[in-house]
C-alpha cells in the first residue's frame, strides 16, 4: 500500500469512493505514518515503531484490530479497534481507540465510512458497545460521534496507571 499523499495533487480523488477493509501486512508503514500523525495532532510524542505495530498486528483479539480507509490506491484514514469487557455484566465490548483521517481527506465522509465499519465489526464480534473518547476541546470530533448514533457518557470515578518496567514484561 502506499504511504499517504497529498490528495490535493489531484481533486479528482475526493469524488472517487472510499473502501474500508481490514488492514493487511503491506500497510504497516502508511499505518505507522498515520499513528504519528495523529500523535503529533494530539501533542504526543509517538513512541510506536514499527516491530512495535508489527507486534500489535499479529496480536489476537482483544488487543487491537485495524481497519483503513483507502482511495485511488492510498491509505487516507484508519481506525484502531480495540476489545474490552464490562466482566460483571458478561458484556463484551469493542473501543474506536483511535480514528485518524488525512487532512485532505477530512469532511468527505470517511471518518462515517470507518465509524460504519467499526459498528459493523463490533456487531460481528457479539459486542454489546461501541465506545469512543476524544479531548474535551475537540468538538468536530464530537459532533461526530453524535451525528453517527454515540451517546455522551458520564464518567465516574478515576482511572489510575501503573507503568511496568521493562525487565517484567513478558515478551
Amino acid at each position: 500500500m502506499t504511504l499517504m499523499t497529498p490528495i490535493n495533487a489531484t481533486q479528482s480523488m475526493a469524488t472517487q469512493p472510499i473502501s474500508v477493509r481490514r488492514a493487511r501486512w503491506g500497510d504497516k508503514d502508511a499505518l505507522l505514518e498515520m499513528i504519528h500523525a495523529l500523535a503529533h495532532h494530539n501533542g504526543d510524542t509517538p513512541e510506536l515503531d514499527l516491530p512495535g505495530l508489527i507486534d500489535l498486528m499479529r496480536a489476537d483479539l482483544p488487543w487491537l484490530r485495524l481497519l483503513v480507509a483507502e482511495r485511488a490506491g492510498a491509505l487516507i484514514g484508519y481506525a484502531g479497534l480495540v476489545g474490552g469487557l464490562r466482566l460483571q455484566h458478561g458484556q463484551k465490548t469493542l473501543d474506536l481507540h483511535h480514528l485518524f483521517i488525512a487532512k485532505e481527506a477530512r469532511g468527505q465522509g470517511v471518518g462515517r465510512a470507518l465509524i460504519t465499519e467499526a459498528r459493523a465489526t463490533a456487531i460481528a464480534l457479539g459486542c454489546h458497545s461501541l465506545t469512543v473518547g476524544t479531548q474535551d476541546h475537540n468538538m468536530a470530533a464530537q459532533a461526530t460521534y453524535r451525528a453517527c448514533g454515540f451517546e455522551p457518557q458520564t464518567l465516574t470515578g478515576k482511572r489510575f496507571e501503573m507503568v511496568l518496567k521493562e525487565g517484567e514484561i513478558a515478551l
